[in-house]
């Protein structure tokens, strides 16, 4: 057993390979646990100044994963190795424990967003206690791709979003489509899109609506209805794999704590690409110029 520790190991082995086989096979034996540092040095009876880099440079090639409270679980490699089987996998079991942090986090609602056929389907949802009695979000509720599945055009180009909106039934007026642009050029720099209230809705509705307008610029210390804010899950090949929305905000927020929750979410994203793909993903979208009080 690998708790017996390195010294257990047969001689012939560096020390540097025994610590990372003990680390590879101790993963392996729980694959549906998760452990912290300590944990782990403590089980492998080594010290967690040896253990801690071998975890992150286990981490930094997708055999385990860290989560954000910096606990350590089973990567991508290694659900493969495990397995026995070279097979894709879903990566919801990842993607339901960063959507529980962010929930909690933030107060809010989190669903993953995927496309069947013509429709956006909810496959996983968290809420924080403040949303449990709010029946209307359900996991497993459907909703047409038009206009709800704008997350999924972020790679697209300007032109290819053009022609998928002419493509929506009922047409989608000019303005619409304008507004669906915006979106997605705000999304390019900040990495998420943000949607506001309109103006004329009644305070206080307990349910998502397509309706809204998207963040274009904002004032740091201004007050913004926030509707929802929505992230892609990128795929091995560029595409939007699936989205992550936080909805049930219950009150304005500024810019500046907009973009924080913005880049919240887009480092859970992130994570969860990596996990996924494999591919490493930059934690930081680019900077961009804040609008100013005028």
């Amino acid at each position: 057993m690998v708790t017996q520790g390195i010294e257990k190991r047969k001689t012939g082995q560096t020390p540097t390979v025994g610590r990372v086989i003990s680390v590879l096979s101790f993963f392996i034996e729980h694959s549906q646990q998760v452990f912290t540092l300590t944990q782990v040095a403590s089980s492998l009876r080594l010290s967690r100044a040896t253990i801690q880099p071998i975890l992150l440079s286990l981490v930094q090639a997708s055999y385990l994963y860290r989560r954000p409270d910096k606990s350590y679980m089973l990567g991508r490699a290694l659900h493969l190795l495990a397995a026995g089987v070279n097979q894709p996998f879903s990566a919801l079991d990842v993607a339901s424990q960063e959507m529980r942090l962010l929930a909690d986090e933030l107060d809010v609602i989190a669903s993953a967003l995927f496309i069947e056929g013509d429709e956006l389907v909810v496959r996983e949802r968290a809420a924080s206690v403040t949303h449990l009695g709010w029946t209307n979000f359900s996991s497993t509720r459907r909703y047409p791709l038009q206009p709800w599945g704008r997350v999924f055009m972020i790679p697209l180009t300007d032109a290819q979003i053009v022609a998928r909106l002419d493509e929506a039934t009922p047409p989608l007026s000019e303005e619409a489509k304008q507004i669906a642009l915006t979106g997605v050029g705000f999304a390019r720099r900040h990495g998420f899109m943000a949607v506001l209230v309109p103006e004329d809705e009644r305070p206080g509705a307990d349910r998502p609506r397509p309706s809204g307008r998207y963040l274009s610029e904002f004032v740091p210390d201004a007050e913004y209805p926030l509707r929802s804010i929505v992230a892609p899950v990128m795929g091995a090949s560029g595409e939007v794999a699936f989205g992550i929305t936080l909805y049930g905000f219950l009150e304005k927020m500024t810019g500046e704590a907009i973009m924080a929750a913005g880049g919240r979410l887009c480092r859970a994203c992130e994570r969860i690409s990596s996990f996924m793909t494999g591919k490493r993903f930059d934690l930081e979208p680019p900077a961009v110029k804040i609008a100013t009080r005028r």
